[in-house]
């Protein structure tokens, strides 16, 4: 139906046609396509602009910006705001565009506070929050009641005529439905009676037809239903998708399709037009914030570098104060200054990292711990005057006190000032086939059986796996209809926002009240807000990101370091450990790393013995290598053949020998890279880091054909042999994708150093740390314990007389002053945040003295205090487990039946002890470890008889030889670039042995390979002194039928 006579079509397409009001998947559970998709599709229709307005929602309005700029459509921000109705009058829903940025600020002012009125995933406005912030919005009045002639209808559309003078209009949706026919009749008539314009909008959830099943499926998980059950939930057609001029105008009469026009016309605000501007630091006494900082970063100089002072030292910091200077940013330090002083104070354990280890401004500042001077790094990696972005500080905070840094933050600035960035966790392949698959009425196997066929495949893939074998693995038919729309669904799903949650650091803080420049909405943790926009988001609009990130690591190392002063009477700094100890390196050489940052995985473990790491700079170049750029540009083995002396050291170019002479003519990091560019290819500092940037991650396929050209050009004219510059410009298009930074690693570096030295120094200390900070690293606490124990120290089971909750160090049984390690009640599975809180109140009242006590004051259940019983707990209190459990078991349930009465009478219980291997088996069970013995210990004999090494002795064979060996599985990895191997480390009495499974091995073994307890055999690869064993066979082992549970960290 048509609501005027017949006009000639030429001329209505002449006219076009803007959609005011397209939803993208950040109106959760209700669009169905990303903001880019919208954009590219109005591109395709010939439409000039677009309107985005997702429901109280901004979240994709910069991804949507930068999609219109790309295709050539001019972006519209707007949202849909719902005003509930008071007494009769009905629930309007509004769809404001911001004309200019006073419209912005005032509709991100309403979303904003809609959101923090509401209940968490219920915003809500009204009236009142509007009339003062109507100024600069244009307000479509969604016509959706049956008869507009109401009251209450009537009443809203006269008062929001004042507020929107001039700017108000009816929004008419058609969707093909004789319903609709009728209720845009009525609308049209009730607007033009009251001089209030119309315009046709068809409302789009989704681009394209084809994505309907997207937007069918998101409305049966909206409302908990299946395809089949969700009836007239559904949208009755397909009619929901973007249309252009051409669709519209067989509906639609010109004059209205060309209303559309002029008021995309009059909505000029762009997010670039957006000043964000940081807090002005509080400065002592007022000042200039430019020469605050300049004072404090010559008085860290002083300290930092004393007698190392150079006119290299003066330069490069006068350099790097006046950038910082042209680009107003002073502030931005002295904030980051202030919160590592605040941190400093209480003694918090913080360290920068990342490119802002390349400052030395940083360093000075005491916000980086590296010198970035003696490193030779690159300032332009960090901060530079042509890329036109922010700098980016991050700063590690020992996890456990992080959130007194965050509220510091908070407090300083302000809650209307700062708030948290977003993550927006979109849909990836495994959730978007379990929830396409059960709203398509697959049961739980089918989901679970797909799900396991493209749990191997890479972002994006989910749909191709289904097709490609995914389907008919599972059981389903792929020709089928529903399998078709499976895999449809599937496609779809895949990256569409799903929810927010708090980004693992980043933090915003604003000068104007944060809610004008973007909503900001409760997190899920007490105490924190978020805006709606995340870390990818902040650079168009003009944000400036701090990023303060938790980091186990510290927390274990402010730990320690508090134990050694409690144990030993020792004080301890980080910054002076005796550097270049070398017993601490013989350790590491050894590959002796269990419980060390950074270098305790597989990979490491095997490179160490072949590096042979004897400096600092040695670790730093260890971190780097086990990376994913320089395992897949095939540079380990290289670099490590050159270090021993087996191939010798070479340059493609003599200019590469002082950028690459330190990592023996084999690039390794990102700033080589740079460098490189810079030597061969004539570039400045500043195009050499949007080199790095155009090659990075998200790579463009533009940007790297222009960034190709311009190198090959710069190494023809600057002399570089054809064959050498083909090698240098593959080595920097296939590593910088994946090269790791070089200020990146020599700051983790530190932490490697520190950790080593404490493990190999204060060993009991170094675990109980490690054993309290869990969980972190890559292995299990009975790995820790069991790691401990090789080293000597002294392991006292969990006991309710003596244990807190957490792991405590205790007199030592030797002459020594290592003190022993009393198992925390912590590591009794089952014990949670509750159960810690009523132990702690009643061990403040005094040591438990009996069972009875024990269940009386803890006030724990029955279950836990049967687990505790189990893990051995009550041994000081009631010898023996089964006659604690009983003994528990009576207290509880005031048992006072028969085998209570015999009990009295003959003062002895009818239970039998457990075995020993019985309580090996409920330590691991109850606790994950085991002080009582090692599960392969018991198997010995067995394992002897028939030839089976230990791990031990297994670092004797010979390379070729044929082995068997045994040992519980504590790690499993199939790293992306493994391409199918898995590797398997294995623990026994004596330490670790590693294994090698092939992919056709892997399938074969599959279900052995999941076993606890494993019996290898193999062949020995031996280089360097490092032993991997080839698996040839594989066998599951127990104890004597005794069930075992071994936590294992496995991996992808």
């Amino acid at each position: 139906m048509r609501y005027s006579s017949v006009r000639c079509r030429f001329f209505v397409l002449a006219s076009s046609f803007v959609e005011l009001s397209a939803r993208s998947g950040f109106s959760l559970l209700d669009g169905a396509s990303n903001p880019e998709d919208h954009a590219s599709r109005a591109a395709e229709l010939s439409m000039h602009a677009l309107a985005l307005t997702d429901t109280f929602d901004l979240g994709g309005a910069v991804r949507f910006t930068r999609a219109c700029e790309i295709a050539g459509v001019k972006p519209i921000i707007g949202a849909e705001v719902r005003i509930e109705g008071t007494g009769p009058g009905p629930m309007l829903r509004l769809v404001l565009l911001c004309e200019n940025r006073t419209g912005y600020h005032h509709l991100a002012t309403l979303v904003n506070e809609a959101r923090l009125a509401g209940q968490r995933g219920f915003p809500r406005t009204d009236f009142h929050r509007i009339v003062p912030r109507a100024e600069g919005l244009v307000c479509l009045l969604m016509a959706d009641a049956e008869d507009p002639e109401t009251p209450g209808v009537t009443a809203a559309i006269r008062r929001l005529g004042v507020l929107f003078d001039g700017r108000l209009f009816v929004a008419l949706e058609h969707h093909g439905l004789p319903a609709d026919a009728r209720r845009c009749a009525r609308w049209i008539r009730f607007a033009e009676g009251r001089g209030v314009p119309w315009v046709p909008v068809n409302a789009p959830r989704y681009a394209r037809p084809r994505d309907r099943i997207v937007c069918d499926v998101l409305t049966c998980l909206k409302h908990g239903v299946t395809l089949d059950e969700a009836g007239d939930r559904l949208r009755p057609n397909a009619e929901w998708h973007l249309k252009g001029a051409a669709e519209m105008a067989d509906r639609w009469p010109a004059d209205a399709l060309a209303r559309t026009v002029e008021i995309a016309d009059r909505c000029a605000f762009r997010l670039r037009h957006l000043e964000v501007k940081l807090p002005s630091f509080p400065i002592p006494g007022g000042g200039d914030p430019q020469a605050f900082l300049r004072g404090l970063v010559e008085r860290g100089a002083e300290e930092r570098y004393a007698d190392q002072w150079t006119d290299a030292h003066r330069r490069q910091i006068e350099h790097e104060i006046a950038i910082i200077g042209r680009l107003d940013l002073a502030d931005y330090f002295l904030i980051m200054w202030d919160i590592v002083r605040f941190a400093n104070r209480r003694g918090i354990l913080v360290q920068g990292r990342g490119s802002a280890a390349n400052s030395a401004v940083c360093y000075c500042l005491g916000i980086t711990a590296v010198d970035p001077i003696g490193f030779e790094l690159l300032f332009e990696r960090f901060l530079s005057e042509s890329r036109n972005e922010p700098p980016d500080i991050d700063l590690d905070i020992a996890h456990e006190d992080r959130e007194d840094v965050l509220q510091y933050v908070y407090d300083t600035y302000g809650r209307d000032h700062a708030a948290m960035v977003c993550e927006s966790i979109t849909y990836r392949g495994k959730m978007a086939v379990r929830d396409a698959a059960r709203v398509l009425g697959y049961s739980q196997e089918i989901s679970d059986r797909l799900s396991v066929e493209i749990e191997r495949g890479g972002a994006g893939e989910a749909a191709e796996r289904l097709t490609a074998g995914g389907l008919a693995k599972a059981g389903l038919d792929p020709a089928a209809p529903r399998s078709r729309a499976l895999v449809r669904a599937v496609r779809g799903l895949e990256d569409l926002p799903r929810h927010r949650s708090i980004h693992v650091g980043g933090f915003v803080l604003s000068a104007q009240p944060l809610g004008e420049l973007v909503p900001i909405e409760r997190a899920s943790m007490r105490g924190r807000t978020i805006i709606q926009w995340d870390k990818d988001d902040l650079d168009l609009p003009g944000f400036v990101k701090f990023d303060l990130l938790g980091l186990g690591m510290l927390t274990m190392l402010g730990r320690a370091i508090r134990y050694v002063r409690a144990t030993r009477g020792v004080a301890l700094d980080l910054a002076t450990l005796p550097p270049n100890d070398p017993d601490v390196y013989d350790m590491i050489c050894a590959a002796d790393t269990v419980g060390v940052f950074q270098i305790e995985s597989r990979a490491q473990m095997n490179t160490l013995p072949r590096l042979k790491p004897r400096c600092f700079y040695d670790l730093v170049v260890e971190i780097a290598l086990i990376r994913p750029g320089p395992i897949q540009g095939d540079m380990v083995h290289p670099y490590l053949r050159r270090r021993s002396g087996e191939e010798p050291v070479t340059y493609l170019d003599p200019r590469l020998e002082p950028i690459l002479k330190r990592t023996l003519g084999v690039p390794l990091f990102q700033e080589q890279g740079m460098k490189v560019a810079i030597a061969l290819a004539g570039f400045t500092p500043a195009q050499a880091d949007t080199m790095r940037r155009a090659m990075g991650f998200k790579r463009s396929h533009r940007a790297m054909q222009a960034v190709e050209d311009d190198l090959i050009a710069g190494m023809r004219n600057n002399g570089v042999a054809p064959e050498a510059a083909a090698q240098v410009l593959k080595y920097l298009t296939a590593f910088a994708n994946y090269g790791f930074p070089e200020s990146h690693s020599a700051s983790f570096a530190l932490l490697v150093y520190a950790s080593s030295w404490l493990k190999y120094h204060y060993a009991p200390e170094f675990y109980a740390a490690l054993l309290n900070s869990q969980p972190m690293g890559f292995y299990s606490p009975g790995t820790i314990i069991h790691d401990a124990r090789l080293h000597d120290v002294e392991i006292r089971p969990v006991d309710l007389a003596h244990s807190d909750w957490d792991t405590t160090l205790e007199p030592g049984s030797g002459h020594g002053p290592a003190p022993a390690l009393r198992i925390g009640l912590r590591l009794v599975r089952g014990l949670g945040a509750k159960a810690r809180d009523r132990l702690r109140a009643a061990r403040a009242e005094g040591p438990f003295r009996s069972v009875e006590d024990v269940v009386r004051r803890s006030g724990l259940g029955t279950r836990e205090l049967r687990m505790l019983a189990e893990a051995g707990a009550f041994e000081t209190l009631w010898p023996g487990r089964r006659d604690a459990l009983w003994e528990v078991l009576r207290q509880v349930r005031g048992d006072a039946g028969p085998l209570a009465r015999r009990v009295a009478m003959n003062g002895e219980m009818p239970l039998p002890p457990m075995t020993d291997i019985e309580r090996i088996a409920a330590d691991y069970r109850c606790t994950g470890l085991s002080v009582t013995g090692h599960p392969v210990a018991h198997l010995r004999p067995a394992l002897v008889a028939r030839g089976v090494l230990t791990a031990a002795e297994l670092k004797e064979a010979s390379d070729g030889d044929r082995v068997t060996v045994a040992g519980l599985a504590i790690c499993r990895q199939r790293p992306g670039t493994a391409k199918g191997v898995m590797f398997i480390t294995l623990e026994d009495e004596t330490g670790f042995s590693n294994f090698v499974v092939l992919p056709d091995r892997n399938e074969e073994l599959r279900d052995t390979l999941r076993a606890p307890l494993i019996l290898f055999g193999g062949v020995v690869e031996k280089e360097s002194g490092v032993v991997n064993v080839l698996v040839r066979t594989a066998e599951r082992l127990d104890l004597g039928g005794t069930a075992l549970s071994v936590n294992s960290h496995d991996y992808r």
